[in-house]
């Protein structure tokens, strides 16, 4: 069925963490962009990283969905582990993180210094995944699934894709807003 309420409140939600992270980061120096808590936490930079990384993952899949030349392979179609694959996706990558998750190696930002671009680039992103969603609104989130850039064997509805991501945006977000609120934080 098509559902044009949930488009609706996904796009929502993706505009409010576009200028959640407007506002928060900009006016940081490159200093606090790279400044990592400690060794086994990312930067603000690593964590907007992260986000264009793995979404962009998506973004070939999403094209195609968007242009209707998407075709569902038989694993996608016949696959009997779509909604719970999913629903495990959606109870994982909540927008405040209930405990800390490994990220997939393909997922993993940059470990060296990010340069301030990532802002903008991060901007741009998000606005190409907003689009996408916006796309989706005359389809049937919950018929069209797709394979998890994580694993072939991993598939999900075009709804617990879009939830999950639009999450993880959040996710991180806050991530690099507590980075902010750390101990030794530079000033400037």
């Amino acid at each position: 069925m098509k559902d044009g309420v949930f488009i609706v409140e996904m796009l929502r939600k993706g505009y409010e963490a576009r200028k959640k992270a407007t506002q928060v980061f900009a006016n940081i120096s490159l200093q606090q962009l790279n400044w990592k808590p400690s060794e086994e936490n990312w930067s603000i930079g690593q964590c907007l990283d992260h986000l264009i990384i793995s979404d962009c993952l998506y973004f070939p899949v999403f094209k195609k969905i968007a242009e209707g030349k998407f075709e569902m392979k038989f694993w996608e179609t016949w696959n009997p582990l779509n909604s719970l694959f999913g629903k495990m996706l959606v109870s994982q990558v909540q927008e405040t993180s209930r405990k800390k998750l490994k990220a997939p190696r393909i997922f993993e930002p940059s470990q060296s210094n990010i340069d301030m671009g990532v802002l903008e680039r991060f901007h741009k992103h998000l606005d190409s995944l907003l689009g996408y969603i916006a796309d989706f609104s005359k389809m049937d989130v919950d018929k069209i699934h797709i394979t998890s850039p994580i694993s072939a064997v991993v598939t999900l509805s075009l709804r617990n894709a879009v939830t999950v991501l639009i999450q993880h945006q959040y996710r991180h977000i806050n991530q690099a807003s507590k980075v902010m609120q750390s101990k030794n934080f530079p000033l400037a």
